[in-house]
């Protein structure tokens, strides 16, 4: 059975997070309808929105039906997807018509979900509104994935707030939630590309294996994004994906299955005044920013 964490927002209002392993089977997008219905029913009730993932820094934000890239890149096209056909296409039936690798929702019980198997899941953790999830390979993190969530989490407000009072009203983005994702050890990565990543996201994330061969270290990778979004609350949920083979790996074992990530905003009634996290919550590791992991 998936493991999953419930966080409780400050506006009451309860957040459900799920991630698979191997024993629950694949969630691969083109894996068979009917068996991948039953799987996904198994680990969050609903019809889940979904996309195909191409390792960029585009998010389908359910909310307006627009796929749009990071504010930070707004010179490119603003969208390409709209209206009804983008809400339509991002259900599971015709997933393959929607090309991102971000979503967002502001609706009740409406699961989202992103699929792995090295690459990390992420789920965006509000402290009111919508949430969002990321599917983040190095090819998105060098362009802007996490910041291109994060911008639509909060548009028109901050990521963090300075004063809780002052800004009791407006949408922040508190935490993160990253599933199974590939452990610098085993990730023996190109030098030219290893640049492009640095380039954006800092040296931190430069790393050797035990041979001794250049390496990214997608986590220091994943908390340098956050960090240049403000947050330091990032939770490490799963094990490597290649050398934890609880997980799918493409890199270690050229698997095409993959597992997944999923989130929901489950009560859409909330009570103000409860604790951000509930008491059956599940982390395994925290990650700040001063830290630094090189193992699964």
């Amino acid at each position: 059975m998936a493991d999953r964490q419930h966080i409780v927002r400050e506006d009451g209002s309860i957040v459900e997070v799920a991630w698979t392993s191997r024993a629950d089977g694949d969630f691969h997008i083109d894996s068979d309808a009917s068996e991948l219905t039953k799987r996904r029913a198994l680990v969050m009730e609903g019809e889940w929105i979904v996309v195909r993932q191409v390792h960029g820094n585009h998010v389908l934000d359910t909310r307006d039906t627009l796929v749009v890239p990071s504010s930070r890149d707004r010179h490119d096209a603003r969208a390409n997807t709209r209206g009804d056909d983008a809400r339509a296409n991002a259900r599971h039936d015709d997933a393959r018509g929607v090309t991102a690798d971000g979503i967002i929702t502001d609706k009740a019980r409406q699961p989202i979900s992103v699929q792995g198997a090295d690459c990390a899941p992420i789920a965006f953790i509000t402290n009111r509104g919508p949430i969002g999830v990321a599917h983040a390979g190095w090819r998105g993190l060098a362009e802007g994935i996490i910041e291109a969530v994060a911008d639509r989490l909060v548009e028109g407000g901050e990521f963090v707030a300075t004063d809780a009072d002052e800004h009791a009203d407006q949408i922040r983005l508190e935490r993160a939630i990253v599933g199974p994702v590939i452990c610098a050890d085993c990730y023996e990565f190109g030098a030219d590309d290893l640049d492009r990543v640095a380039s954006r996201l800092g040296d931190g994330v430069r790393a050797t294996t035990p041979s001794g061969a250049p390496a990214l270290d997608m986590r220091a990778a994943i908390v340098a994004g956050f960090d240049a979004v403000g947050v330091t609350d990032v939770s490490f949920v799963g094990g490597c994906s290649a050398c934890d083979e609880t997980g799918f790996s493409h890199r270690a074992r050229q698997e095409s299955q993959r597992h997944c990530l999923v989130a929901q905003i489950v009560n859409a009634d909330p009570t103000p005044g409860q604790s951000t996290i509930s008491e059956n919550s599940t982390i395994s590791e925290k990650s700040t920013i001063s830290e630094k992991n090189n193992a699964g």
